[in-house]
C-alpha cells in the first residue's frame, strides 16, 4: 500500500503523523485512533494531495473530531442553545 508512494510522499507522511499524534492527549491516545489518523493521510494521498501540509491537515482533522466535546441534545434541549 505505502510502496505506491514516492519517498517525499512517505517523508512528508511521516513527518505529519508524528506532529499530530505528538498532539494527542495521554488520556485519548489509542493505536485505534493512530491508525484511523494513519488512514486518513493514505486517503489524502490517494486523492493526489501529498505535501505535509496536506496530511497535517487530514490527521489534525480526525484528531478534531475526536476531541470535539459531544453535542448536548438532553430531552431535546440542545436546540434551544444551538447557533442561528
Amino acid at each position: 500500500m505505502l510502496t505506491d508512494f514516492d519517498q517525499n510522499t512517505i517523508a512528508n507522511m511521516t513527518a505529519a503523523l508524528e506532529y499530530v499524534c505528538n498532539r494527542i492527549p495521554a488520556e485519548k491516545d489509542a493505536s485505534n485512533l493512530r491508525k484511523e489518523i494513519g488512514a486518513a493521510m493514505i486517503e489524502c494521498a490517494n486523492r493526489g494531495k501529498r505535501t505535509f501540509v496536506d496530511f497535517q491537515k487530514a490527521g489534525m482533522d480526525v484528531l478534531a473530531d475526536v476531541l470535539r466535546p459531544p453535542k448536548f441534545d438532553w430531552f431535546g434541549l440542545g436546540r434551544l442553545f444551538r447557533r442561528l
